[in-house]
């Protein structure tokens, strides 16, 4: 009782010195005797406070000195994944490996030239074949950048505009970031605006919990009649990195409506008049393409001491015999559908799919749905050191159970019924490192029994660094050799324009690639060479094909930038060879060139480039595209190429926002109209885009 009594006569004190500091403050000069009766009446006021605002005032204080604590205290991060350089370090970016749970760190570049590129293949090739409206299919240049889903190809199409469990990001952060990103044609009219837009939301709830929240979005309702495309992705993730605990999770979905034309009906009407494009004749009037992915993952693992090292240093805190012990479960649902209402009557729609109706003569609906359930168990050792030559060796079983559905005749009697398949693999690895020159890891994966049954694929990868220079010089080489079954949609396929069955043998896969990249002159070159056995293919009509002799493909890319004062000259050049280009077409060189002037325009506030981007291959048979099996096909009827897309720029970049206006295609007609993608697709003509990538945080 008499505490309580001590304490409140305290907080009374503390509370009178308040208001004679504020009387003191606010009350005007107006001789010493006035503003001691001032005074004095306010502090006779304030301790006739009843108990309940005395009470209440203590309480916000402690809440205050709670908070001051908290704000003061510093997020140390604490975990044996990432160097303790790292503890203190403001945003940490990474992607994780679900077979061993490990994680490969990211330097994404936030500024004006990296944001400038606002269609995400532009930012890791020279171009791309895509249908000229951004979020529809889009297939890259360059052959060694392609992806290719194994469990649902038409996936691959959609994939650079989204994520999948191994290469989303995860942060860990010292204060919340946002970011906003926004890039459209904002003055075109509504029929043809384009846009593209970005949301994402990062904290950390504790220094080794963090969840991050993104939305993005790709699509316009295009130059053309019927082909606006809504491409979004939704991603809630998380991690956690503890001293022995990492964990990475979250949700992940891509869903993509487009509506579908085929094309120009004939090209003419694009290279010799000025005609409006919405006026154009398409291949196709009412047809569209509806694709959805869902997928849930979780890789988590624990590690535990086995041997202690004898070097009990700070510095040897990770030294000794470690095992980590982990579990990966990730469940996948892919579904396309594809409608259009093309009958023997519709000339052009009928002969665009030759004519061929094996379900109905009145209209398409084409299902078709996968659904993956994979599940896990490694175990990651650590012999001795995490700098050592021999730093980890891996092991791990998984088992995939796999649903599929697609139409098929005998649907037209029966129920429809899923297809089941199953997949036990075994795999493994190890990699290594001495000190910053030399590191090596390796990985093999063996498929014991089930659909892919003695599949296989292994890897090897060296990097070897020298410092004359501070950032260094880096030498990559890389070897894989692979086998794999088809895809079951290659094997058989029945819609309503499309069947075949089929039993192709396994594709054989040989590939060496060789990086090198001198960080100080902003140089890299690569060099790739791939060996083919048994290449599956569409042909001309669409129809899927195997190629049982082997092709050929080299590839060389080089990267220079070149700084003269205030002029920039970014150059990326790709140069690409196939031995066989009926079976997989590829241009023989393809550039983009970006030059500029760059200076600041407020010093240490607003600096500016000013300049044009181009983009241009050389002339080949450009991949076709079919709306109704979802692909890139062969096609022979026209070369497309030869023609520069330039874009005219100013980009900005005004303390942590970045700001671009381009004018697209600003030399459009010079020296012809030829501006095709894929045949028959048009690239976007003259437009004026305006971008901006907007980055909140606390320092």
């Amino acid at each position: 009782m008499f505490a309580s009594n001590m304490q409140t006569k305290g907080i009374k004190k503390y509370i009178v010195s308040i208001a004679v500091v504020a009387a003191a403050m606010l009350v005007p000069f107006q001789g010493s005797a006035q503003k001691k009766d001032t005074v004095a009446t306010q502090s006779k006021d304030t301790l006739n406070l009843s108990a309940s605002q005395v009470r209440k005032a203590e309480r916000i204080k402690k809440r205050e000195l709670r908070d001051s604590i908290r704000n003061a205290t510093p997020l140390i991060l604490e975990t044996y994944i990432l160097p303790d350089s790292l503890k203190y370090k403001r945003v940490i970016t990474w992607k994780h490996n679900s077979h061993f749970n490990s994680i490969t760190r990211l330097n994404p570049d936030t500024t004006y030239n990296e944001n400038f590129y606002d269609l995400p293949f532009f930012r890791s090739d020279v171009g791309a074949t895509y249908l000229g409206v951004a979020g529809s299919a889009t297939q890259t240049l360059n052959y060694f950048l392609r992806d290719e889903n194994r469990v649902f190809k038409p996936a691959s199409l959609y994939s650079v505009y989204s994520y999948t469990p191994e290469n989303l990001p995860f942060y860990n952060v010292k204060t919340p970031v946002t970011e906003l990103v926004y890039a459209g044609t904002l003055l075109a009219n509504r029929q043809t605006e384009e846009s593209n837009v970005r949301f994402m939301h990062t904290q950390n709830i504790s220094p080794n919990f963090n969840f991050m929240v993104m939305h993005k979005r790709y699509g316009a309702k295009g130059l053309l009649l019927n082909e606006k495309t809504d491409n979004r992705t939704f991603v809630i993730a998380a991690n956690y990195l503890g001293k022995k605990y990492i964990m990475h999770g979250g949700y992940i979905y891509q869903g993509v409506r487009r509506s579908e034309n085929g094309g120009v009906a004939d090209d003419g009407q694009i290279l010799d008049t000025i005609a409006d494009p919405r006026t154009l004749v398409v291949n196709l009037e009412k047809a569209s393409n509806v694709y959805k992915r869902n997928t849930i993952f979780l890789t988590q693992s624990y590690g535990m001491r086995l041997i202690k090292s004898r070097d009990t240093s700070a510095a040897a805190k990770d030294l000794g015999t470690i095992a980590y012990i982990g579990h990966s479960g990730e469940y996948t649902t892919y579904r396309r559908v594809y409608i259009d209402d093309v009958t023997p009557s519709d000339e052009l729609g009928a002969t665009f799919y030759d004519n061929k109706f094996n379900i109905s003569e009145t209209g398409s609906y084409d299902s078709t749905r996968v659904a993956s359930f994979e599940n896990k168990l490694f175990i990651r050792l650590q012999p001795w050191s995490s700098e050592a030559i021999i730093s980890n060796l891996d092991g791990g079983v998984g088992y995939q159970m796999i649903s599929l559905f697609g139409n098929r005749p005998e649907f037209d009697s029966i129920p429809e019924v899923n297809k089941h398949y199953n997949n036990l693999y075994l795999y493994a690895g190890a990699s290594g490192k001495f000190r910053k020159y030399f590191g090596w890891e390796g990985f093999g994966q063996y498929n014991l029994g089930g659909c892919f049954a003695n599949d296989f694929k292994i890897n090897g990868k060296v990097r070897f660094s020298l410092y004359p220079i501070r950032e260094g010089i880096h030498l990559t080489g890389e070897i894989s050799i692979s086998k794999s079954t088809p895809d079951w949609f290659d094997n058989y396929t029945y819609t309503n324009h499309y069947s075949w069955t089929n039993n192709f043998s396994k594709t054989d896969k040989s590939r060496v690639e060789a990086t090198l990249d001198i960080p100080a002159f902003k140089f890299k070159a690569f060099v790739g060479y791939e060996l083919i056995n048994n290449k599956i293919f569409y042909d001309t009509k669409g129809i899927v094909r195997q190629y049982g002799d082997a092709v050929n493909i080299l590839s060389g890319y080089l990267q220079k930038d070149i700084k003269l004062g205030i002029l920039h000259m970014n150059n990326r050049v790709l140069a690409q060879v196939s031995s066989n280009d009926s079976i997989v077409p590829l241009p023989s060189l393809s550039a983009n060139l970006r030059y500029f002037l760059e200076f600041d325009l407020v010093k240490g506030v607003l600096r500016g480039q000013f300049g044009a981007d181009a983009t241009w291959n050389t002339k080949y048979y450009s991949p076709a595209y079919n709306p109704a099996l979802n692909v890139f096909h062969n096609q022979n009827e026209k070369k497309i190429g030869n023609t520069p897309y330039i874009d005219l720029f100013v980009n900005l970049q005004w303390k942590r926002a970045s700001i671009f206006v381009k004018y697209e295609n600003a030399f459009q007609g010079w020296p012809n109209a030829d501006y095709f993608s894929a045949l028959h697709y048009i690239k976007p003509q003259t437009a004026v885009k305006f971008g901006i990538h907007w980055p909140f945080y606390v320092k």
